[in-house]
């Protein structure tokens, strides 16, 4: 729901005979948004390994607008719904030349470049829409300093990875403009919109 703020229409009611509370009219109004998003930071270089084979950082998403989100193939939660929203932002954008994904895994010793391949078929990623792993300690790095995403657990030791269900928003040149709830429609119908005001941003 969007943030509403409240506007109280009605004579003074603290004026003796002038109503009751009852006769006040409340009315709802959806709140504007700013005229430019906010900036929050840049995001740091990093270096991942895309399902192709192929390194892939920071430098190679400069110029462009992109989304990016954690998840892991094997996950039993919400990790399905999460990249199935990203098929709909995907679909609704269509191939914008501008535009990029970014969908990296927390749990890389699983998810080789192979596997990672297979995974972005079944959700019919396009080539706009990296699907990455590495080294692990660099990924929960980058998601804890560069994103500011909580992300913990991981290993035989301390059990399944938990990790948010955030989808951030980078502006051409790297800095982080937004967080959108991945696993709502109101998410991806606000981050939707929002891309288009990053890629007519001057």
């Amino acid at each position: 729901m969007r943030p509403l703020t409240f506007a109280l229409l009605g004579a003074a009611l603290f004026l003796a005979g002038c109503g009751k509370p009852s006769d006040a009219v409340v009315i709802l109004q959806p709140q504007a948004k700013p005229a430019t998003l906010q900036k929050y930071w840049p995001v740091p270089d990093f270096s991942l390994t895309e399902r192709s084979g192929k390194a892939l950082g920071l430098g190679d998403l400069t110029g462009k607008v992109w989304v990016a989100d954690f998840f892991y193939t094997s996950c039993p939660g919400p990790c399905p719904a999460l990249q199935s929203r990203f098929t709909e932002v995907q679909k609704a954008l269509g191939p914008l030349p501008d535009v990029r994904f970014l969908s990296i895994s927390v749990d890389p010793l699983k998810d080789t470049p192979e596997v990672l391949d297979v995974y972005a078929k079944r959700f019919k990623a396009g080539p706009q829409w990296f699907f990455c792993t590495g080294d692990r300690d660099a990924i929960f790095k980058l998601a804890h300093d560069g994103f500011k995403l909580p992300i913990a657990g991981g290993t035989p030791l301390d059990g399944p990875v938990t990790h948010t269900t955030r989808l951030v928003l980078v502006d051409r040149s790297g800095m982080v403009r937004g967080f959108y709830e991945g696993a709502s429609q109101e998410g991806v119908d606000n981050i939707v919109g929002d891309i288009h005001r990053l890629l007519d941003e001057k």
